[in-house]
């Protein structure tokens, strides 16, 4: 029996996320046991920036259930994740887990190797923003292997079961996960990282997330480079420089301490205070 976990990052119960991760579980059929995690009912606390996490023999020192929800995520042969689209970004909850990446490393080697599938739902295409973007990529930092994204359109909880292309939708996830093979990128799309933010660059577009640069031939985008920073090796350097910089503050810490000191204080506001 295979293991589906569904991140779900909506607190609406029987939601659209849910359904679209109930539905993927359902056409993946026999074979496969789905397991959900409902974010907001999990305790996320914010990253403090400590870097603990990446040292050998180091661990993250929040008491919150971040590293029960990474455990689950290895024990499981795919992940679905389901959010919806708030005020042109995913739910910020998302934002909240992924932030905490850096605890994740250790974990790399059998994440890159784990199908993901991303579902966004949102009540109108008009109000995207960069909300499918950013979910995708904003998982991305956990190492996964990402193989489809998919849009779903409803509002009122259900509404998404009854658009014309949702079965086409969860059929495109279920065959995803179960493969492990990344469905086509749309043209508009960096190939690597799926998003569609772009910069321009010396009259070329760079991706916004992952540098990769892009010609427009013909009206359309030629990608011809991706910046190793963004691939396998170059994360092992970012992985070693995080750890290089952590080792550099024993040295010059005093230092930074007395600035901090200097600033310490204020007059803070609390509620009910």
């Amino acid at each position: 029996m295979k293991k589906l976990l569904g991140i779900i990052a909506s607190a609406r119960k029987i939601g659209n996320a849910e359904i679209v991760t109930k539905a993927v579980a359902e056409r993946l059929g026999i074979g496969w046991e789905l397991s959900l995690v409902r974010l907001p009912d999990i305790s996320l606390k914010p990253c403090k920036g400590c870097f603990a996490c990446i040292l050998p023999g180091g661990h993250c020192r929040i008491n919150d259930d971040t590293e029960w929800l990474l455990a689950r995520i290895n024990e499981a042969d795919a992940v679905i994740c389901a959010a919806p689209n708030y005020l042109l970004g995913p739910a910020g909850i998302v934002k909240m887990f992924a932030d905490r990446a850096l605890q994740a490393m250790k974990y790399r080697d059998f994440y890159n190797k784990k199908p993901m599938a991303v579902a966004l739902t949102m009540g109108g295409e008009e109000y995207r923003g960069y909300s499918d973007t950013g979910f995708a990529t904003q998982l991305l930092s956990l190492h996964l292997h990402l193989v489809d994204l998919e849009i779903f359109i409803g509002t009122f909880p259900g509404e998404v079961a009854i658009a014309a292309d949702f079965h086409e939708k969860i059929e495109r996830m279920a065959t995803a996960l179960a493969t492990a093979e990344p469905t086509p990128v749309a043209s508009d799309r960096c190939p690597r990282c799926r998003s569609d933010l772009f910069r321009l660059r010396d009259n070329e577009m760079e991706c916004g997330i992952c540098r990769a640069r892009a010609k427009i031939e013909g009206g359309k985008l030629a990608f011809y480079y991706f910046d190793p920073e963004f691939g396998e090796e170059g994360q092992e350097g970012h992985a070693r420089w995080l750890i290089a910089k952590k080792i550099e503050y024993d040295k010059i810490g005093g230092a930074l301490r007395r600035i901090q000191e200097k600033y310490r204080g204020g007059k803070w506001l609390n509620p009910g205070a």
